[in-house]
């Protein structure tokens, strides 16, 4: 999956605000010439040897994969279960 972001995604910035718990994403996807950002809302959730981040809000330069997004996470919650010898290092920079 990683390699194939790779090769579909050039000039990716990436920046994270872990007081507001947003991120910020910026890429420029193979063939196209402008860049489309991405604002990210997200929370960290711990229970117990578990930490997880849930992406609660998601906001685009572009109306047409906002509404895209939109109706993704209307439909499913998007959550990711940190690996637990990352989690520490993760929640330094995101919490």
């Amino acid at each position: 999956m990683e390699e194939q972001l790779q090769k579909a995604l050039n000039n990716v910035s990436f920046s994270v605000n872990a007081e507001k718990q947003t991120m910020d994403l910026t890429v420029i996807p193979h063939g196209e010439t402008t860049p489309i950002s991405f604002h990210l809302n997200y929370k960290i959730v711990e229970n117990g040897e578990n930490t997880d981040i849930f992406i609660t809000k998601i906001a685009s330069d572009r109306l047409w994969i906002d509404e895209i997004v939109k109706l993704w996470l209307e439909k499913s919650n998007f959550q990711y279960r940190i690996p637990q010898n990352f989690a520490g290092i993760i929640k330094m920079f995101l919490k």
